[in-house]
């Protein structure tokens, strides 16, 4: 008997499902050099493995690959050798049954990922390409639609007039476009966007606002971790941000879905002795 609340998501060869109160953790790895808050770069396949089977041993039920850092000081990696990068992990994790998704903008990256099994495309871009939603449904799999108001790899905090407002409005307009393109709505999954185009005071308005995003009654990702809001409130440093990680998993845990880390174990933890 699921629990009242719960969202059913699926997502290729795998289905979720999410329960208010337990989300499912989402173990980051990456195969760039240039995230700014992963403190040792795995480049090697073995290492990128034997990462993310300490993360499923921890309790990660599904691993996040990132292609391309987002940060804004530094170019992007050419996309074949994101492609070059990405497809052997992808298909070394989905050989031992484990769920993945991609965290990419870019249309060339999720087809040659998803024909690996990927199982759910994670759009840092809010749907820039709309191609991204008609390779998704093709792979049957999920798509995770982003608030943004920038470009990939740019920087602004955007002076919202009311920052939920915006927030709805994108989710309304691009679960449509991803309709239209041959999504069916229950493979959508909303992303508030923490950290992304906003002020830090924003990213607390949004965090207080959940609620609302729940009831539109879609799975929510949420990118919990090392975030520069929550360094902004304590002063630490990211490699140093594990107690804000809990705190923003705390503020997000009441949501069907997902929350995107690189502590897997400590929050699983957490998890467990809150539930």
């Amino acid at each position: 008997m699921s629990a009242p609340g719960t969202v059913v998501l699926p997502a290729a060869q795998h289905t979720f499902m999410l329960e208010p109160g337990r989300p499912v953790v989402m173990g980051i790895i990456n195969t760039n050099p240039g995230s700014f808050s992963d403190t040792v770069h795995l480049a090697s396949l073995d290492a990128q493995m034997e990462r993310a089977m300490a993360f499923v041993a921890e309790g990660a039920g599904i691993i996040d690959v990132g292609t391309d850092s987002g940060v804004t000081y530094g170019a992007s990696v050419p996309l074949e050798q994101q492609v070059a990068a990405a497809v052997p992990l992808v298909e070394a994790l989905v050989a031992e049954g484990i769920p993945v998704s991609i965290d990419t903008p870019y249309a060339a990256v999720a087809r040659a990922t998803l024909a690996a099994g990927a199982c759910m495309i994670n759009d840092v871009s809010g749907l820039a390409d709309l191609e991204i939603a008609r390779l998704c449904a093709a792979h049957d799999a999920a798509l995770v639609i982003l608030h943004t108001r920038v470009g990939h790899k740019q920087e602004a905090f955007l002076d919202f007039a009311d920052v939920v407002a915006d927030i709805e409005d994108l989710f309304e307009e691009r679960t449509a476009m991803a309709v239209a393109e041959g999504l069916t709505r229950d493979r959508v999954v909303l992303d508030p966007g923490l950290g992304y185009s906003k002020p830090p005071s924003d990213d607390v308005m949004l965090l207080r606002a959940y609620d609302t995003f729940i009831a539109r009654g879609l799975a929510i990702l949420t990118g919990a971790s090392r975030k520069l809001y929550s360094g902004v409130i304590t002063g630490a440093p990211p490699a140093d941000r594990l107690p804000e990680t809990i705190a923003t998993v705390a503020a997000v845990r009441r949501a069907p879905g997902f929350v995107r880390v690189h502590d897997v174990g400590a929050v699983r933890a957490y998890l467990d002795a809150a539930r």
